[in-house]
């Protein structure tokens, strides 16, 4: 019955994943996906959960380099969907081939702060996950 459905992903860590009440073809196709990866459909359901929040919390990096004249923001994502690059007047002056040198750098150094931050964030869904499943009776 779909009272014990609601009841059961209510507290089983599925959130945004949880298929709504009345979605039965979306219900038919986790429950295929979760029995094609031997998972029970709360397991496939926390497991979606969990990639939906570290891929917001990857959204969500805002990760800089450089100085107040040659300055990148980007985000954590590989490549980034989030890049901006600052370049002041001040910065423009020591020239061309020294600024592509320091962008560079910079560049490289946002990329290596994203890989960090990436991560972090994969080490926050695995403790999620854990903490979850112990709330769920499973492995502790």
């Amino acid at each position: 019955p779909k009272t014990a459905l609601t009841q059961r992903n209510m507290f089983s860590g599925a959130g945004a994943a949880a298929p709504k009440e009345d979605d039965e073809g979306k219900l038919a196709e986790m429950e295929q996906m979760a029995k094609a990866m031997g998972m029970s459909i709360d397991e496939y359901q926390l497991g979606m959960n969990a990639r939906m929040r570290m891929e917001e919390d990857i959204n969500g990096l805002r990760l800089t380099a450089g100085d107040e004249n040659v300055k990148v923001e980007r985000d954590g994502n590989s490549p980034p969907q989030h890049l901006v690059i600052t370049v002041t007047e001040e910065g423009k002056s020591i020239g061309k081939e020294a600024l592509e040198t320091k962008l560079v750098e910079i560049l490289k150094d946002a990329s290596e702060q994203s890989k960090k931050g990436r991560e972090a964030a994969q080490g926050n869904m695995m403790q999620y996950i854990g903490e979850q499943m112990k709330g769920m009776g499973g492995p502790q």
